[in-house]
């Protein structure tokens, strides 16, 4: 079996190769940039393909390039995370193993990669030897939610993502305006493209509609600060890139 590790963490890195080395693949390739994992992935065949999340030279350049002001809602790329290795995976037919923690700021791309990426193989990177079991569930097409992560997402009967924030193109730009930083109905909807009455129409259904997602978010007094907050807290997500192409 030929596997493929995108980790930029060096003990990460080295621990899941040589734990797969020794259990089941016959290959480990380790690469610490998604970009570079994308190259392997349009020129090499893999079996599957071991994915962190998020990764620390894109996100502080991303972070950077938002406090210069060089970042909009169109045009400019957007923080790229390990959806973009599983959104090529899918394409390509490789399996694919979502290899993360259960930080909050992962918790969207988590269920994006489940319900919108069809990734049904996820463990944790501090459970020892279940790594393989996961890479083993894979490779022959069976779901594995380890526990720990399962202890992440939330129960089935939540609304999915595609009800919550995904339904409206329009109304995801404002959760990506909020993203960015803009607060105010006339800066939110300059940058989206519509009318500030038209933002404050919709932030109420935004508000019930997250509510009905996270029952930890409040339903009482003005709506747009805690829509504020909550993209804030979860900015790698609605202004991710993979995001994006899906959902424009």
């Amino acid at each position: 079996m030929r596997v493929l590790v995108v980790e930029d963490e060096g003990v990460s890195a080295a621990t899941a190769e040589a734990e797969l080395r020794n259990s089941v693949a016959s290959e480990v390739v380790v690469v610490a940039d998604p970009v570079e994992a994308l190259r392997r992935l349009k020129r090499t065949c893999f079996d599957v393909v071991v994915v962190d999340m998020l990764y620390r030279p894109h996100s502080e350049d991303f972070e950077r390039r938002r406090r210069l002001g060089e970042v909009g809602l169109t045009g400019t790329r957007l923080h790229l995370s390990g959806l973009a290795v599983l959104h090529v995976a899918a394409g390509t037919g490789t399996a694919a193993v979502l290899w993360t923690g259960g930080e909050a700021n992962r918790r969207l791309h988590m269920l994006f990669a489940y319900e919108q990426l069809a990734c049904r193989a996820m463990c944790p990177k501090d459970s020892a030897g279940r790594l393989v079991t996961a890479v083993r569930s894979a490779a022959s097409g069976r779901e594995y939610l380890d526990p720990v992560v399962r202890m992440h997402l939330p129960p089935r009967s939540t609304p999915s993502l595609r009800e919550t924030f995904l339904h409206s193109g329009s109304r995801l730009a404002v959760w990506r305006a909020m993203a960015l930083g803009l607060h105010d109905h006339s800066r939110i909807g300059k940058a989206v493209g519509i009318s500030p009455g038209t933002v404050r129409r919709g932030v109420e259904d935004m508000r019930a509609r997250l509510v009905r997602f996270d029952p930890g978010c409040s339903l009482e007094g003005p709506p747009t600060p805690e829509l504020v907050r909550y993209a804030s807290q979860n900015w790698h997500f609605f202004l991710d890139e993979t995001v994006r192409e899906l959902h424009p």
